[in-house]
């Protein structure tokens, strides 16, 4: 009888392996997304059509847009610096004061103020010959009259004060410390020209580098001014957006944010934000301090800086490589969870869209989220 050979311990678990059934490998992250993605699929054109897809959304929806704002003319004496109009209100209405100020008793009618404006605009040329004059209080009472027209927002005299050539000049008077309610009115000009169909024109005449120094002015309303104005110029297109970027008005925008702000003032940082986020980011923006400001805001009480906040949230997931991963380190979602009980539609339209990206993420972010 031939001896029974004995099976050494390494072969006989190798033999039992080779019969187990295999279990089947964890696919890659691109695999598991190809998956899902039929062959051919440009990501880039993809994601281009979702923003696209996504700002006629916020269009189409006022209260949660990403919209430009502009400053009109008050009814009474101007004040130093007025708020943006909210969100939820028609374009032409004129913003809330930052100042509490009682309505007038009379205000002028409406033909009188056509006709005091058709009247200032005929004697455009004259305007041009003293925003060009040498003498300081002239220039300002020029750039004032040039204001006042703006705030018809007829298209007519927008294209009107262009042609005059004058938008150089305004840019130029962003410069001047001295009076500072010439670097005021000349922003407040820009601002206006800059929220209608003409933007571009602000963006190249040199505003935005002098608009980004006046963040850091010492005067508040300026600083104010000046954000809307950005604000309006990165809410146009891609390369607007990317000229506000490129001269780093980032880190100075996000140093307005303090505790003692008013209302009106955060609202106007938020949105500005907000339009600064959106689209893709350029990968030298740091984007930790912005969601170190986000994670704040998330928690405001009011309904403008909290959808402009969640929509900018939703952008730094969806534009920024890691943007997701940030987010998470940054501690928003349980915040986000909690805002799904909100009652409003302009705030659960951003929440649900910014937890729906973050759960396209890795299974590890997932399970986080």
């Amino acid at each position: 009888i031939r001896p029974e050979t004995k099976q050494s311990p390494t072969r006989a678990y190798l033999a039992a392996s080779a019969a187990m059934p295999r279990v089947p490998r964890r696919p890659s992250d691109e695999a598991r997304r190809g998956a899902y993605k039929p062959p051919g699929v440009d990501a880039a054109r993809s994601r281009r059509r979702r923003e696209d897809r996504l700002l006629a959304l916020r269009r189409r929806n006022r209260d949660a847009g990403l919209f430009k704002r502009r400053r009109e003319e008050p009814s009474l004496t101007p004040a130093p610096v007025v708020p943006p109009p909210d969100a939820a209100a028609d374009a032409t209405a004129p913003p809330p004061s930052s100042e509490p100020s009682s309505p007038p008793s009379s205000p002028p009618p409406a033909d009188a103020l056509r006709a005091a404006a058709d009247a200032e605009l005929e004697g455009l040329s004259e305007m041009v010959d003293k925003v060009w004059s040498d003498d300081t209080a002239t220039q300002l009472e020029a750039t004032v009259q040039f204001r006042k027209l703006l705030s018809d927002g007829k298209n007519s005299t927008m294209i009107k004060i262009i042609r005059a050539d004058v938008l150089p000049r305004f840019a130029e008077f962003l410069s001047r410390q001295r009076p500072p309610q010439l670097q005021m009115e000349a922003a407040w000009v820009l601002t206006n020209i800059a929220a209608s169909d003409y933007t571009l024109l602000v963006a190249e005449c040199g505003a935005v580098p002098r608009l980004v120094e006046l963040l850091e002015s010492p005067d508040a309303n300026i600083r104010h001014q000046a954000t809307w104005a950005l604000g309006n110029i990165a809410a146009d297109m891609p390369s607007c957006r990317e000229t506000v970027l490129d001269h780093g008005a980032v880190t100075p925008l996000l140093a307005q944010f303090k505790e003692d702000m008013k209302v009106s003032v955060l609202r106007t940082a938020t949105w500005a934000l907000s339009n600064l986020c959106f689209g893709k980011l350029p990968a030298e923006i740091q984007v930790k301090p912005i969601l170190e400001i986000i994670s704040l805001l998330i928690h405001s009480a009011d309904e403008k800086i909290l959808a402009d906040a969640c929509w900018a949230l939703y952008y730094i997931c969806d534009g920024v490589e890691g943007g997701i991963q940030d987010a998470l380190d940054a501690g928003v979602c349980p915040q986000l969870v909690k805002l799904l009980m909100h009652a409003s539609a302009n705030i659960l339209l951003p929440v649900i869209t910014s937890l729906a990206r973050i759960s396209a993420g890795d299974d590890t972010q997932v399970q986080v989220g």
